[in-house]
């Protein structure tokens, strides 16, 4: 990956070029939500307390906002529920 942009023949310098590749999408914000995640340090039990007020405390509403990909993402982890 690396060049060398001029020669010893040239009379100037060596400098090394270097590529950098790049993070894919997907890891990128898996690691963006798992540091956003991290900070937080909320427990099970305090996600579930604030979809509960979020869904008005309708089980079936805490259930979509619990197990939804959004949710996933912004934990960094995926909850399941098993009823």
């Amino acid at each position: 990956m690396a060049k060398r942009t001029a020669g010893k023949a040239k009379g100037g310098s060596v400098v090394r070029r270097q590529g950098r590749r790049v993070m894919p999408a997907l890891r990128r914000t898996a690691k963006r939500a798992r540091v956003a995640a991290q900070k937080a340090q909320l427990t099970v039990g305090e996600v579930i307390a604030a979809a509960f007020d979020t869904a008005g405390g309708e089980m079936s509403g805490v259930l979509e906002l619990v197990t939804s990909p959004q949710m996933t993402r912004a934990l960094g982890r995926r909850i399941v529920v098993v009823g």
